[in-house]
């Protein structure tokens, strides 16, 4: 299957710096940067679905690495918050695919 990443929003989480250097709704980069590869994935699949979340939590656990615990943890809250839109986006497009290429194969056996 191919390879690829989810959008550039995923290919370059940009992450705050300091939890106290940003209001709740700045973004802030702290330019770290984690490639979340999602080609492998069918994301009209819930388990599939899951599974990105999951790599996405782990590429921002490893760009989000502070000293600082409550640091750690509002920065990777923040840089999954930031490519949310662009998940829902890619998943919602997976499961309309899948509900078109239902609705074709059904209207061929016809």
């Amino acid at each position: 299957m191919f390879r690829s990443t989810l959008f550039a929003a995923l290919g370059s989480l940009a992450l705050i710096a300091t939890a106290g250097s940003a209001s709740a709704g700045e973004f802030v980069s702290n330019g770290r940067t984690s490639e979340v590869r999602h080609g492998d994935l069918d994301l009209s699949k819930a388990s599939d679905q899951q599974q990105l979340r999951q790599r996405i939590a782990r590429a921002a656990s490893k760009v989000c690495k502070s000293d600082d615990r409550s640091t750690a943890q509002a920065c990777k809250a923040m840089a999954i918050a930031q490519v949310e839109a662009p998940i829902s986006a890619a998943i919602a497009r997976a499961e309309t695919s899948e509900r078109y290429a239902d609705a074709g194969a059904k209207g061929v056996q016809n």
